[in-house]
């Protein structure tokens, strides 16, 4: 099944959004919110036995939040705390953590509660606790999640008032530097959570393949750095990808840290890795006009900690700077003027002179688990090529490959009416981004969460054209296909309540 580029599907009509309405509103596929599957999981995981506080630290919605154990029955409470006791063994409460918010995001909103993956195909550490699942969902019904959750949502709305405000300065400061408009990636997603149930001062981020999700505990001194890492993350690992291959011979550079101390191995095993991140905290500084006896300073401690590449990039984005383009259009020149000899060179002058400092953790993505290879299928491996040529912004490739599809297996293949609707509406072309949603809605091969994305983009196309009553429609569409990926189904919903966009006010 072709679902690496098909499964973002709510992101890409943000493309013709900004085709329409003002740039200074929020892109759809950056989304700073609560979460009530984070919340039900929370509830679930205090219930169990999670505690990592004291109680005079509790946030007041926590300590709402473990009365709910109070409303389940014995057996479920003890069949809760089995399982979190058989998964954490000798280990502290703060690594159990990790997994359970590796595993709520991965769940359908309540009251399914369904996991989203088949399990093989889960990121490990959700894997590792995909049996809880069924008892959150038993949980959430003996508790009355949704009673508690609607009476504790204003806390949640009054904090996201406050902080969501820095959050979106931070991310807009982040892309005026890198010269992008707000929020924009076409083909990944990032939803920022605020949990108050979580432990104090706690900032967990996943990743997911193109999915990044940031989930922020109750704070008094929020830092909005935690969130801009990620979300460079976010704009920047695939540019990285695509053109880290300019930089001949550069994996050479791994062997100099290659079980040195103080080095992060995933710096020393992952060129590209190592590459990402060099460039994320070389724009750190930059944007932070720190000092130059600081910036010098932590580019130096980010460089012996294995981040070969942060002083190269850090003295070439001064000169990009001045320049009208973004870092879309330029970074590929940086990579293939980068020159490894010079790089060697310098680490035999420099990295021994530099103390070891704290170890900061690497960013690391998640991966579900690969399914066995399939047997060899043209019409699979063509889809593959055009999401391949997709995800690597080679939008001609893509669309030639997509329309090789529908000339060679039929006009009605859904994948790729469904790719050519997503390359439509990228390109602002919403008469035939129209034409082909309503192609992919109609397809008997389109998988279920196309179908009902596409009615929701076609609901939104709408609306934008100010055709109330034929939005509302296909908003109920939408609704029909039952489809609940990526909450579509409340999105729907909210589609028929309210119009989207104001262009037609």
């Amino acid at each position: 099944m072709i679902w690496g580029m098909f499964f973002r599907h709510f992101i890409a009509f943000a493309l013709i959004l900004f085709t329409v309405l003002p740039a200074a509103g929020q892109s759809s596929n950056v989304i700073i919110d609560s979460d009530p599957r984070l919340f039900t999981v929370m509830g679930a995981l205090n219930a169990a036995g999670f505690d990592v506080e004291i109680a005079s630290q509790y946030h007041p919605v926590r300590a709402e939040v473990r009365k709910l154990a109070e409303g389940i029955d014995p057996d479920l409470r003890q069949r809760l705390r089995a399982f979190y006791a058989s998964r954490k063994g000798n280990e502290s409460d703060e690594a159990q953590y990790a997994k359970y918010v590796s595993l709520a995001v991965v769940l359908t909103n309540p009251p399914e509660l369904n996991l989203v993956f088949r399990e093989e195909l889960l990121p490990p550490d959700a894997r590792s606790v995909a049996g809880f699942a069924p008892l959150i969902r038993e949980f959430y019904q003996q508790a009355r999640v949704s009673q508690k959750w609607a009476e504790l949502r204003p806390q949640y709305d009054q904090v996201l008032d406050d902080l969501g405000p820095r959050l979106r300065d931070t991310i807009l400061r982040t892309d005026a530097y890198l010269h992008v408009p707000f929020g924009t990636n076409a083909l990944r997603t990032l939803a920022i959570y605020i949990e108050l149930a979580a432990p104090v001062n706690s900032v967990n981020v996943r990743n997911y393949q193109d999915d990044y999700y940031v989930v922020m505990g109750p704070t008094n001194s929020p830092q909005p750095q935690d969130v801009r890492h990620t979300y460079l993350h976010y704009q920047l690992d695939s540019l990285v990808t695509r053109d880290v291959g300019k930089i001949r011979t550069g994996a050479s550079l791994l062997a100099l840290i290659n079980g040195v101390p103080g080095v992060d191995p995933a710096y020393s095993n992952d060129f590209r890795i190592m590459t990402t991140e060099s460039l994320i905290r070389a724009i750190e500084v930059r944007i932070d006009r720190l000092p130059p006896d600081r910036a010098r300073q932590s580019i130096d401690n980010h460089y012996r900690l294995g981040l070969l590449l942060a002083p190269y990039f850090y003295e070439s984005l001064i000169g990009a700077e001045t320049r009208e383009d973004g870092i879309r259009e330029y970074f590929d020149e940086l990579a293939a003027a980068l020159d490894v000899k010079k790089e060697q060179e310098r680490f035999q002058l420099s990295f021994n002179q530099i103390p070891i400092p704290p170890q900061e953790p690497a960013f690391r993505t998640e991966a579900p688990k690969a399914p066995a290879v399939p047997a060899a299928d043209p019409l699979r491996d063509l889809l593959k090529q055009a999401e391949t040529a997709f995800n690597g912004g080679n939008i001609e490739v893509a669309r030639a490959a997509f329309q090789k599809v529908l000339a060679d297996y039929g006009n009605n293949n859904g994948a790729a009416s469904y790719g050519l609707a997503l390359i439509a509406s990228r390109e602002g072309d919403s008469e035939v981004a129209q034409q082909y949603f309503e192609r992919t809605a109609g397809s008997p091969t389109a998988e279920p969460s196309m179908k009902v994305w596409s009615f929701i983009y076609l609901g939104r196309i709408q609306d934008l054209e100010c055709n109330r009553d034929r939005a509302v429609e296909y908003y109920r569409q939408a609704i029909q296909q039952g489809d609940n990926t990526r909450n579509a189904q409340a999105v729907a919903r909210e589609g028929v309540d309210k119009a989207y966009g104001d262009a037609c006010r």
